[in-house]
């Protein structure tokens, strides 16, 4: 009887541990190198504004009615996403720079976006190695994405060295019509680096 209840019990917690819409291409997957990563942890100021943990954005800009809050409805993993709301001609934005330990070979996320005509959001890694800029990727959205799509972001490999790493997500800068509060929207949800082939 115990024999069973043990076999259950790592079938269930098995389970549980799988999550079966996270498809990542072969490689060692290092999500927790990039803090935040799946866009769980936020906090609310008085202001009244979202920030978004170990990240900044343009929240704390009174003049612009771009923001990046929390997504509990559009969501690929987890409870919540990122979600960059184009309000005037300033585009929402979110970056983070931070410590690594391994050069990455690309950047990985999951997308989806509203575009007005002719917008454009994009995410850029940037990778240093004693504060010079050694390497970097990028990515630019310019159509609609209805559901989520995993995107990869190779990482150029000048240098095998590096420290830091800075991402930089922005979104649209666009406007239907001149219309304030009628821009782009951009979800982002789940970072991770692919560090080995």
């Amino acid at each position: 009887m115990k024999r069973i209840f043990l076999l259950l019990l790592m079938g269930l917690a098995f389970s549980y541990g799988c999550n079966t819409n996270v498809v990542h291409p072969k490689g060692t997957e290092n999500f927790k190198l990039i803090p935040n990563y799946d866009f769980e942890n936020w906090s609310w100021s008085p202001a009244p504004e979202w920030f978004l943990t170990d990240w900044t954005t343009n929240n704390s800009y009174p003049t612009s009615i771009s923001s990046v809050e929390p997504d509990s409805l559009n969501v690929f993993h987890g409870h919540l996403a990122m979600k960059l709301l184009n309000g005037d001609t300033w585009p929402a934005y979110a970056k983070s720079k931070f410590p690594i330990t391994v050069h990455p070979l690309s950047l990985q996320a999951y997308v989806k976006c509203n575009l007005v005509p002719s917008d454009t959001v994009s995410i850029r890694i940037k990778l240093f190695f004693k504060g010079k800029e050694t390497d970097s990727g990028e990515w630019f959205g310019t159509t609609s994405i209805d559901n989520y799509k995993q995107i990869n972001i190779t990482i150029s490999q000048h240098s095998a060295l590096a420290d830091t790493a800075l991402i930089e997500i922005r979104g649209g800068n666009h406007l239907m019509n001149n219309q304030p509060g009628k821009g782009s929207i951009f979800w982002v949800d789940y970072l991770s680096f692919q560090t080995a082939k």
